[in-house]
């Protein structure tokens, strides 16, 4: 697994699509047709299997972390949102404050102490039609 800079978020004007919660992807400055999840790309990863990007929605009161595997052509694969429930909002937050990799995963630490930490790895994962390739992700307090 290696850090990249392949990709990048279509440019969006001040007060454009308020309510939007995905992006239009662009591949080395071109766009490839695909939207995904997030408003603003924290890192991004070849993992050998796919590309793993992490976005976020960078609002402070909206804070999620996503993680979407694609494919070699660009196509979702898999997606996981990073969070688990407090009990003073009903929403599930997880703010990246560092990314590391280690062997074949990476470890998302999060902002604060209660936010703990993820392991996250390519996988495959069972489905009715079979194994395919996907995400497995495990929280601890770090």
């Amino acid at each position: 697994m290696r850090r990249i800079d392949k990709f990048a978020f279509e440019h969006r004007a001040p007060g454009q699509d308020l309510d939007a919660t995905s992006t239009s992807l662009l591949v080395d400055g071109k766009p490839v047709g695909v939207a995904i999840e997030g408003l603003q790309i924290v890192d991004q990863f070849d993992t050998g299997r796919g590309y793993l990007l992490v976005t976020d929605y960078n609002d402070p009161w909206e804070e999620q972390t996503v993680v979407t595997l694609l494919d070699a052509e660009f196509k979702q694969v898999a997606k996981k949102r990073l969070g688990r429930f407090f009990y003073v909002f009903p929403s599930r937050t997880f703010s990246v404050k560092a990314i590391d990799i280690d062997g074949e995963s990476l470890l998302f630490h999060g902002s604060s102490p209660e936010e703990g930490r993820y392991r996250l790895a390519v996988t495959d994962v069972r489905r009715l039609l079979g194994p395919r390739v996907g995400l497995k992700a495990s929280w601890d307090r770090g």
